[in-house]
């Protein structure tokens, strides 16, 4: 499914504090079951007070980096998406990518974003965007799948 395949006819995005905290309360929660440090490095970027478009995540320790655009993005113009815009884990290539990806198609499932994104990927991410199913975007270093594409895909790897 692309983002052509939806009509003109969606509301305007908006989203409030509740929602945005919610989600920063997710991910953090799984970055503690990564790695169990005592004070989370998570946190929302953007004030909300009135609802926003959009919003970002950003959460940096020396185990790991990541930094998530979540609501209105590049990857559609009239649904919400969230896009993995930075991701690195001190350990690669031991799940933590694909976990984090199953924990982001629950909160899209959740609260109806359509589609997820990395940006800027290099060899590796590239190689993990393909190996998942998203498909390259026509921004250069670009991916993007359908939340429920990746749903499936997940599921047939036994994620």
């Amino acid at each position: 499914m692309s983002v052509q395949d939806f009509g003109s006819d969606i509301e305007p995005i908006k989203i409030f504090r509740e929602e945005a905290e919610d989600i920063l309360d997710r991910i953090a929660g799984f970055l503690f079951t990564v790695y169990p440090y005592k004070k989370t490095a998570a946190h929302i970027c953007d004030g909300l007070d009135k609802g926003r478009a959009n919003f970002r995540i950003m959460a940096h320790r020396k185990k790991y980096d990541l930094y998530l655009r979540i609501g209105h993005t590049w990857a559609s113009d009239e649904r919400k998406s969230i896009v993995v815009a930075r991701i690195g884990f001190e350990k690669q290539s031991s799940g933590h990518g694909t976990a984090l990806l199953k924990k982001l198609t629950e909160i899209a499932q959740e609260y109806d974003y359509r589609f997820l994104a990395i940006e800027s990927v290099n060899a590796n991410s590239e190689a993990f965007a393909r190996k998942l199913g998203f498909e390259q975007h026509s921004i250069p270093k670009c991916y993007i799948i359908a939340t429920e594409a990746l749903i499936m895909n997940l599921q047939r790897r036994g994620a």
